[in-house]
């Protein structure tokens, strides 16, 4: 966010296997895809990723 305004939005449907995935598991596949698009703008900056999941935070730790 920025200024308090969303600046950027993205998604998609899950993958047939995808639909059995536990929950931590889907927030993660989410950061990965939102990672994967926005690359090119993200190369050469310190980018902090903030995530309200509580299962996802061992992996920021």
């Amino acid at each position: 966010m920025q200024r308090g305004k969303v600046i950027d939005y993205a998604s998609r449907h899950l993958k047939v296997h995808e639909k059995n995935y536990p929950t931590h598991n889907l927030e993660l596949v989410a950061l990965v895809f939102a990672l994967k698009i926005w690359r090119h703008q993200l190369y050469g900056v310190h980018v902090d990723v903030f995530t309200d999941h509580k299962s996802l935070q061992y992996v920021f730790t």
